[in-house]
């Protein structure tokens, strides 16, 4: 029995080596970290995605001088994107947002009820944002298909996972009472 699973399991992951090769949904070559998708694979080590070069016995490359493989490690460097997310400034704002509708409502500006309710829908619109750009992810990964959107949908699930974050973290505060009771004993 050890045997048949054994015999399966290689069954299972010779061919993805195997077609890990010269496979690129995007039909990019010499893609580097993190490239379009999330199907970054590298077996030979080499800092490209094993989907957009060919297999290594197929490439017509003869062994590197030192002097090549330094030029390759600094083009590589160069050309590595970097992808910057606004924790800080999206918090700060939050916070700030947050204190100034309290203060309202401390004030009778605005109602309690009112104040709540704002923070409420906030949390509801940045939870249905964030899951449809996260299934918006997984169609694109698993069926691929190019971006079909004007924009990184992965930036901005994440930017606005961001916002959750925060106003899921003042939700938490707001209430701590509530999970706070949960959890005592009767």
């Amino acid at each position: 029995m050890k045997k048949i699973i054994l015999a399966l399991i290689l069954l299972i992951l010779i061919p993805v080596t195997v077609l890990a090769w010269d496979d690129c949904p995007y039909n990019e070559t010499d893609c580097f970290y993190p490239g379009e998708c999330n199907r970054y694979i590298d077996i030979d080590n080499d800092k490209i995605c094993d989907r957009s070069q060919p297999a290594p016995e197929d490439r017509n490359v003869k062994i590197a001088s030192a002097q090549t493989i330094e030029h390759k490690n600094l083009t590589t460097n160069n050309k590595q994107p970097t992808m910057t997310y606004h924790l800080v400034p999206i918090s700060l704002f939050l916070i700030l947002l947050y204190f100034s509708t309290y203060i309202l409502s401390r004030k009778k500006i605005i109602s309690t009820v009112n104040h709540r309710k704002i923070w409420n829908v906030l949390l509801l619109i940045s939870f249905l944002i964030s899951g449809i750009f996260g299934i918006f992810l997984i169609v694109k990964i698993n069926f691929n298909i190019a971006n079909f959107l004007p924009f990184n949908i992965l930036f901005w699930h994440v930017e606005i996972g961001i916002v959750m974050f925060v106003i899921c973290v003042i939700h938490i505060i707001e209430r701590w009472h509530y999970f706070k009771d949960l959890f005592k004993s009767s």
